[in-house]
Order: C-alpha cells, then structure tokens, then sequence
C-alpha cells in the first residue's frame, strides 16, 4: 500500500513543476527580464510550501497556502506591470476597456459641443 505523504510528495512535485514551467514559459512570452528568476521564486516558494508540510505536519494549512502562492503573487503584480505598463491608471475608463469615448474628451478639453452624443 502506498503512504499518504508519497501520494502527497508526487502530486505536489509534479504540481510544482507544471506551475513554475508555466511562469517560465509566459515570462519569456511576454519577454520580461530573466525569466528563469521567476520561475526560480516560483518554484522555491512552492518547494518551501511542500516541504514544510511532508517534514514538519503540524503547519496551518492556512501559512502554507501563504507561502505557496507568495512567489505566484509576486510574478503576477510584475506581469500585470509589464503587459500594462507603469502609466497612470484612468479612474474613468475600466481596466481591458476604452470607453466610450466621453472620458477621452473629457482629458483633452474638447468643447461639449464638439463631443456629440447625448448631452
């Protein structure tokens, strides 16, 4: 019969293996610099989360889900960064969407009458 923690061992490394691939893999995509460092954090905050689990047992579930995702967090905030950039974000327009068009005028200073619409 196989054991609980072997079951656990092979199914979190492979899950850990998938995950950091997958960073690597997007980083370079999006050609962030040094890829292979985000993939390493990944895969450093993932193993930690592991093996903090097989070895000691008596972690919270709870701080071992914190460290597990901390490397997927970081590498999402500086992807958001480097697919958005670092402008200023527009209180008046959704995030993926431009609008309208009325808040655009609105920044240049075009004269109501010139917009048109339903004003």
């Amino acid at each position: 019969m196989v054991s609980p923690d072997a079951v656990v061992a092979v199914t979190g490394a492979l899950v850990v293996g998938l995950v950091t691939a997958l960073v690597y893999r997007d980083a370079v995509i999006l050609e962030m610099n040094r890829p292979w460092l985000w993939a390493g954090l990944v895969f450093a905050t993932m193993l930690g989360a592991l093996t903090l689990h097989l070895a000691v047992g008596t972690v919270p579930i709870p701080g071992l889900l914190v460290i597990a995702v901390g490397g997927i967090a970081l590498y999402l905030f500086e992807r958001d960064d480097a697919v958005h950039g670092d402008e200023p974000a527009d209180p008046r327009v959704l995030a993926g969407n431009e609008g309208d068009g009325r808040a655009k005028a609105d920044r240049e200073g075009t004269p109501r009458s010139d917009r048109g619409g339903d004003e």
